[in-house]
């Protein structure tokens, strides 16, 4: 049966798990079996997975985690490698050009 639907009360549409689309021959598989989270459902796709990354995506990644660590290292030198005052200065923490 049909529920009542309107801007304020969104109904979610959830429909079998999909494995997405056929790969190339020399890819390698899909990570996890797919699954849906309800939560995740009220702002978007329920569904979570499976996962490819592929040889760009994985470089991605390493280059982001490095990037961060490069960030958050000098930010954390900005103040004398103080980790109360890192916390406190958090959002006022910048890297700024000498």
């Amino acid at each position: 049966m049909a529920e009542y639907q309107n801007l304020f009360t969104t109904v979610q549409a959830t429909g079998p798990l999909h494995h997405g689309v056929p790969l190339g021959p020399h890819n390698s598989p899909r990570l996890g079996e797919p699954f849906l989270i309800y939560w995740a459902g009220k702002l978007g796709n329920a569904q979570i997975g499976p996962i490819y990354l592929g040889g760009l995506g994985l470089a991605s990644l390493l280059c982001g985690m490095l990037a961060f660590n490069i960030i958050g290292l000098n930010m954390l030198a900005s103040v004398h490698w103080d980790p109360v005052q890192f916390v406190r200065q958090l959002f006022w923490l910048a890297l700024e050009p000498p």
